[in-house]
Order: C-alpha cells, then sequence, then structure tokens
C-alpha cells in the first residue's frame, strides 16, 4: 500500500490498514462510528464498497481495515495498468473527515493481482 497526500494505492487482494486521524484533532472515542466507502470515479452515489467499524479504545488515530476479500470485491480481477475509485471517510455520520472536496474525490487506485487464467479479463 502507498499513500500519496490523500491519494492511496494498493494491489487488488492486499489486505490493506488506512489509518485517519480525526480532523478535530480530538481522540476518537469509544463508541464513535467510522464510516468507510469506495465508489465509482466521479459518481459518489454508486457506492462499491461500504464498511462501519466502532471505536474500541480511545486514540487520535484510527486504522481502518481492509481485509483481501474487500479489496477484490471493489473491482473484477483485470490484467494490466490500474483502475481508479473515489473514497471518503465519515465519523459518526455527522463529520466527513476526508472525501469530496473543491479539489474533486481523494482516489484509491487499485492494481491488478496474479489470478487464474479463467478469473481474469
Amino acid at each position: 500500500m502507498e499513500v500519496e497526500g490523500y491519494t492511496i494505492s494498493f494491489n487488488r487482494g492486499d489486505q490493506v490498514i488506512i489509518n485517519v486521524k480525526n480532523k478535530a484533532d480530538t481522540t476518537f472515542a469509544i463508541g464513535d462510528t467510522i464510516k468507510f466507502s469506495i465508489t465509482k470515479q466521479g459518481n459518489i452515489t454508486e457506492v462499491l464498497l461500504q464498511k462501519e467499524f466502532t471505536v474500541e479504545e480511545e486514540s487520535d488515530i484510527f486504522g481502518i481495515l481492509l481485509t483481501p476479500e474487500d479489496t477484490r470485491k471493489i473491482c473484477p480481477p483485470f490484467k494490466s495498468g490500474s483502475k481508479t475509485y473515489w473514497y471518503e471517510i465519515e465519523h459518526n455520520e455527522i463529520t466527513t473527515l476526508i472525501g469530496c472536496d473543491k479539489n474533486g474525490g481523494k482516489e484509491i487506485i487499485i492494481y491488478p493481482e496474479a489470478v487464474a487464467a479463467e478469473e481474469g479479463e
């Protein structure tokens, strides 16, 4: 996994932990919720993957875990190049920590994984 600014990139099928800091420079409290969504690029209403987490330990950073199965759900296998999507992270369903703004959507770039020939495009 690689993070450059707000752009996250990883290989399809990887397990990924995305660390996010609370925007308000306060800690995440036990019981807070973090919602992570991946959407089609250019269409924030077409959600491809959405996970909701509950904070279990007070901290100023929360780790969003995407399993290999999660990263495979985002897109079907592909042979080469990369695929770009948008993502959004919400805190307690009232504050967007990372998402669309005047600069556009925040990008997730996915690279292919090696799969059996019958699984790929």
